[in-house]
């Protein structure tokens, strides 16, 4: 048995082992060497460097406030949205992107965005800008100068399309309207009204008696030109005789249809007018006169030789078309097309049809719009924004300064028909005169 000595001995050993573990941080108690302070001390000091570079970095992107913010600036707030334009320095809500740009000097006008805290400290003011004025503006690439189409739909309205088209776009040459109970044939860029008392015999004539008749409104009707009206036409002094043809003319008189096939095979047909000349009537022209006056003359064959005297008018309607081609089908909608002219400008008005369209309205493509002027006829006419809103709006004051202050040149405005504007609702006239009339000094 072990004597108290013993065991004051024992637990003395195992005190000093556990010291000893504690002490040295190893099992068993083996002592190892202290370890060198250089290594971590080396790695806090690259930590530290690393979180002040990132630092340093990040203060790059905080943007700031930049030379020159006193005026024509936009202040957007980071986060909240909120909008400013700089005027003497002092911060003024703006209504929207159009009247900032109006409100500042040509060329000079700059957006920024930054952090509220930036703008810690500056005095604000009262709220500047058109209301009705456009809030997003098309960039200068993106201005459409022609392609633009206006459709008929199934509930008698219209369906405007600016830098898209209808599913199903396809050329016709040819389709019957009516705006209200009056009927047009619409043909190679013209309408012409058919009279109500002449209209069933007329299409039935013409072979249009089984073709549908599109019901439109008059602004789309408005898009093409008007022509001479359809209707059955005599020749002056028709059945008095006339000298001067060629030999090879039996009993010419005048009002005398005579038919030439040409060196393409075509048929061309001319009557004779009173003075002996001989006038060019297209196939539909024929169709006409033989349904008036001329509807007991017989048609005479001649030889190219036998033509004298062949004059460029006195016949029928000179905007007649010359022939009906292509139709459209029956569930189509019928669609006005607006394309080039070899001048580059939009002024040729051409039919197409397209997948069957339910209801109207404007349907520009997002991001596009267009610069024009709206003439008559002429090259002078008041200049219009059109933008992806759907609408149109008026430049006023000097147009040329007024489109210089939005971004535009004036080598960028398309000319384009009045009556195609009258598809687009239009807004407040803008103008540097119009967006400054409302500015306070506070």
């Amino acid at each position: 048995m072990a004597s108290n000595k013993d065991i004051l001995d024992a637990q003395r050993f195992n005190r000093r082992r556990l010291v000893t573990v504690f002490v040295a941080g190893a099992p068993g108690g083996r002592e190892l060497e202290p370890r060198s302070v250089t290594r971590p001390l080396i790695g806090g000091i690259a930590l530290s460097l690393v979180i002040l570079l990132v630092s340093w970095v990040s203060g790059l992107f905080i943007s700031s406030l930049p030379d020159g913010w006193e005026n024509n600036t936009l202040v957007v707030v980071n986060g909240e949205g909120a909008r400013y334009l700089t005027i003497n320095g002092r911060l003024r809500p703006v209504t929207n992107l159009a009247s900032a740009m109006l409100l500042s000097e040509t060329g000079s006008f700059q957006e920024v965005s930054v952090d509220a805290s930036v703008l810690d400290g500056i005095e604000r003011g009262s709220k500047v800008g058109i209301d009705d004025a456009p809030e997003h503006l098309p960039e200068a690439d993106r201005l459409v100068a022609d392609g633009w189409s206006a459709c008929s739909t199934a509930d008698g309205t219209t369906m405007t399309y600016l830098g898209s088209s209808p599913a199903g776009l396809s050329s016709v040459q040819h389709a019957l309207v009516s705006v209200g109970e009056t009927t047009y044939l619409v043909a190679d860029g013209v309408s012409h009204e058919i009279p109500a008392d002449q209209l069933s015999t007329t299409l039935l004539a013409l072979g249009l008696e089984s073709e549908p008749v599109v019901a439109v409104d008059a602004t789309w009707l408005n898009l093409f030109a008007r022509g001479s009206t359809l209707e059955p036409f005599s020749v002056p002094g028709a059945g008095t005789p006339v000298n001067g043809l060629s030999a090879a003319i039996t009993d010419p008189v005048a009002g005398m249809l005579l038919s030439v096939t040409d060196a393409s095979g075509a048929e061309r047909y001319y009557v004779v007018q009173q003075d002996g000349s001989l006038s060019r009537l297209s196939e539909v022209a024929v169709t006409m006169y033989q349904l008036g006056e001329g509807a007991d003359t017989p048609i005479q064959e001649v030889g190219v030789s036998d033509l004298t005297r062949v004059s460029t008018g006195g016949g029928a309607p000179s905007d007649w078309p010359e022939s009906l081609d292509t139709a459209l089908s029956e569930d189509d909608s019928l669609c006005a097309v607006l394309g080039a002219s070899s001048t580059g400008d939009a002024s040729q008005t051409a039919l197409a049809s397209a997948d069957a369209i339910t209801t109207g309205g404007v349907s520009v493509a997002g991001g596009t719009g267009a610069l024009v002027r709206s003439v008559s006829g002429g090259t002078m006419g008041p200049v219009f924004l059109i933008t992806d809103a759907g609408r149109a709006w008026g430049l006023g004051g000097d147009p040329s300064d007024t489109v210089q202050r939005l971004g535009y040149t004036e080598e960028q405005i398309a000319t384009v028909p009045s009556p195609w504007l009258a598809l687009f609702p239009t807004g407040t006239e803008l103008s540097r005169e119009a967006v400054w009339e409302g500015v306070t000094e506070e």
